[in-house]
Order: C-alpha cells, then sequence, then structure tokens
C-alpha cells in the first residue's frame, strides 16, 4: 500500500483530470474512477481480483503533505 501511495504522491501534477473522483491504484497505475469509492473498488477488483487496491478521493483543493 505504501508503494501506491507514494505513486500517487509522485503524480500530484498529473491527477488534474481525476479532481473530485475517486481513483483506485494498484501497481503504481490508476487503473479505475469513478463517484463513489464504493464504485472504484468493485471495479478494481473485477480487475484485479488478487490485489488490495489502494482507494482515495482526489481533493480540488491542493493538499500539503509533511
Amino acid at each position: 500500500m505504501k508503494g501506491e501511495l507514494e505513486y500517487v504522491m509522485s503524480i500530484g501534477d498529473k491527477l488534474g483530470d481525476y479532481v473530485n473522483c475517486w481513483i483506485a491504484v494498484v501497481d503504481d497505475k490508476i487503473i479505475a474512477e469513478g463517484n463513489s469509492a464504493k464504485e472504484v473498488f468493485i471495479k478494481a477488483k473485477h480487475q484485479y481480483p488478487d490485489k488490495i487496491p489502494f482507494v482515495m478521493k482526489v481533493p480540488s483543493d491542493p493538499v500539503m503533505v509533511m
């Protein structure tokens, strides 16, 4: 899971297309997007049934992580 979070943090500037959407990340790749966490989780598990996807909502405001 740490790898997926690091991946998302590294592509922060490329998340503009996903603002206010939920995304799922598996193996350093965005594999699903949608309007709810449940929808995105189901899509991700359908594509990668043996993996646990990292699911998050992309915020509209810039976020600073320290």
